[in-house]
């Protein structure tokens, strides 16, 4: 799975359940590749609130500068 397409889908579906379902995988898989892409980047893309969530600064400008490229 490409961790660049799960951001997509989390963001697009405003959900890590349905970016899974989108996916074809688990909302675990999904969670595991979000946080290797901030690991990757250096940086937080989520904020993270009990079931939901918002993009940071960065995830904003990520996914902004991101969704044309797909």
């Amino acid at each position: 799975m490409d961790k660049l397409r799960c951001f997509i889908e989390v963001v697009e579906r405003k959900s890590f359940t349905e970016a899974g379902f989108a996916l074809g995988v688990s909302q675990a898989a999904v969670s595991q590749q979000i946080r290797s892409l901030e690991a990757d980047l250096g940086t937080e893309l989520f904020i993270r609130h009990n079931r939901t969530f918002s993009l940071t600064e960065a995830g904003s400008y990520f996914y902004t500068h991101l969704r044309p490229l797909r």
